[in-house]
């Protein structure tokens, strides 16, 4: 089976120290580029002749989510020296946006290889709190926008703050998509209302660099992270709309 990664923005602060969003809940996401070469650096020597892909014989498939003015100007020039191709995941309200890649910058990414898929129109914290016709909106829209941009059609979508209930799932297939990535970490990925859905094992600025190693691996690692999982969906479920205020809250004391 397949471990995908979720990463966020990759940093080098001589091109674009200000990529995706800001805020505590954000930054613990941020990798700085030369973490994130340890980390591939690691991946490519654990699994030799083996390339990011998702597929059943690939160990391991690389997400970028928010669509950060990173995935073009550090992350596709660090995936180039491999020859890795990866899937980025754009919120397209804002493209073009300070901080976010551009129109052309996505057809870039596309003409070299990549996978562009939504991350909705606005990112909403909870996706699946709003109305289901906002919710499918948000997928249709987002993904509407895309295809016409790219010249290609868009199947494939991950979910802002990586939450998916039946609802979240019904609406991504009723706007066209068939594949939605999630941030539960789990290698099981299963078919439900209409799409596949994958769990993924996000990746985090002071994460060590042979983390990545150890979870593509299927060590500890990933029960650790499965049982946090578990703990974050019964507060967002409890919670409500509280919940983004106290996660900001609870990574600013641990940052």
């Amino acid at each position: 089976m397949t471990v995908v990664f979720m990463h966020h923005d990759v940093i080098d602060a001589s091109k674009s120290p200000k990529s995706g969003f800001y805020g505590a809940g954000a930054e613990v996401y941020k990798v700085t580029l030369a973490r994130f070469r340890e980390q591939i650096a690691g991946l490519a020597a654990a699994f030799p002749g083996k390339v990011p892909a998702l597929e059943a014989d690939a160990p391991f498939a690389l997400t970028f989510d928010d669509g950060g003015l990173s995935a073009t100007e550090v992350v596709a020039e660090a995936l180039a020296e491999r020859g890795w191709k990866a899937h980025f995941f754009v919120t397209t309200g804002l493209l073009g946006m300070p901080g976010f890649v551009s129109v052309s910058g996505l057809r870039t990414l596309v003409a070299h290889g990549h996978t562009v898929g939504t991350h909705t129109v606005t990112h909403p914290h909870r996706l699946q709190a709003l109305p289901y016709p906002h919710i499918v909106r948000e997928w249709q829209d987002s993904r509407a926008r895309l295809a016409d941009l790219l010249g290609r059609p868009v199947v494939c979508g991950s979910v802002p703050g990586g939450y998916c209930n039946r609802a979240v799932r019904r609406a991504a297939a009723q706007a066209g998509l068939s594949l939605l990535f999630t941030s539960e970490p789990t290698i099981r990925r299963y078919e439900s209302d209409g799409v596949t859905v994958w769990g993924r094992f996000a990746v985090l600025g002071r994460d060590p660099a042979e983390s990545a190693v150890r979870i593509a691996q299927r060590a500890s690692a990933r029960g650790v992270r499965a049982l946090r999982w578990q703990a974050l969906g019964v507060a967002k479920n409890a919670l409500g709309p509280a919940y983004p205020a106290l996660r900001e809250g609870l990574l600013r004391l641990r940052a």
